[in-house]
């Protein structure tokens, strides 16, 4: 029984890295969750240690989502934009995936961008990828620190 669940937190560490750069799977809550399988099953764990890591996990996760956004709007984007950098993002990991995900984010905001009518649609489009490069940097960190306090 323990081998199937070391087996299952394996599957959702690499799904949680994975995760982490696709945006249609919760990267860090699928790491957290196989750190609970672990300290449930395998060995128990401080408690504290597992509510501040919990912190942390739903923290990342709600900046991931609110960093592409603040990028289009910082770089002066309106909704536009920043819709059509979410879609550019979906389209992006069907169509050339795995580089699809930073192409259409940024092909996205500037097309959003020249329907707004604005004038910088470059500096809006490189908003939105820096939104997305830091979400995804945050959301890897965050993983793989959980990984590492499974090894180590």
């Amino acid at each position: 029984m323990e081998i199937l669940i070391i087996i299952g937190i394996g599957i959702l560490l690499l799904l949680g890295v994975i995760g982490s750069i696709v945006p249609a799977l919760p990267g860090p809550p699928l790491s957290y969750i196989a750190l609970l399988l672990y300290h449930f099953f395998i060995h128990t764990m401080d408690v504290d240690s597992l509510f501040w890591i919990g912190i942390v996990v739903v923290v990342v996760t709600v900046l991931d989502y609110y960093l592409q956004i603040y990028g289009v709007k910082k770089a002066g984007g309106g909704k536009y934009a920043i819709r059509g950098s979410v879609v550019g993002m979906l389209l992006g990991i069907f169509l050339f995936p795995p580089f699809g995900i930073l192409v259409g984010a940024f092909i996205g905001a500037y097309m959003g961008a020249k329907m707004e009518a604005s004038k910088n649609e470059v500096k809006i489009a490189f908003g939105a990828l820096w939104g997305f490069i830091a979400g995804t940097i945050l959301k890897l960190c965050t993983s793989f620190y959980i990984i590492y306090i499974l090894l180590f």
